[in-house]
């Protein structure tokens, strides 16, 4: 029944992402977001994998939820729908936010449910992380370049 499953709702998580959400909202009506992304393209030039990487670094702060939306926000006006970028931001964003246990849910809701520490998860964890994160974007270009 709806009573069951509001019972087994996750309010900590529910509140986490409305939290999140309403913090990147504010962001990009204080014009943040737009400064990010501008200083991200003069700092990557227009290349996708560099913009991507460092959002999938930003990933490992930043929960990936928030992040993909505020990329929207960012590149949305100027990027076309079909890009690299967009496959590479989720990627990125997707694998990065493992990269630290805070830069997601699920390292959030790890740390909680199964009381693992921050520096546990840094030492077993983060490099194999980060690995993976480089891993899928330089797989990612190869297939680019064997299929195009």
């Amino acid at each position: 029944s709806v009573v069951e499953a509001l019972h087994k709702l996750d309010l900590t998580g529910l509140l986490f992402f409305a939290g999140v959400l309403l913090a990147v909202g504010a962001l990009d009506t204080a014009g943040v977001l737009d400064t990010y992304a501008e200083m991200l393209v003069r700092l990557c030039g227009n290349s996708p994998v560099a913009i991507a990487s460092l959002l999938g670094v930003s990933s490992a702060v930043v929960d990936n939820v928030p992040l993909v939306q505020a990329s929207i926000n960012m590149f949305g006006k100027t990027t076309p729908i079909d890009d690299p970028l967009w496959q590479l931001i989720a990627l990125a964003a997707g694998t990065g936010g493992s990269i630290l246990s805070v830069g997601s849910i699920a390292g959030v809701t790890l740390m909680t449910m199964e009381g693992v520490g921050y520096l546990w998860y840094c030492r077993r964890v983060s490099l194999w992380a980060a690995l993976g994160v480089a891993g899928g974007i330089g797989t990612y270009q190869l297939e680019r370049l064997a299929f195009a």
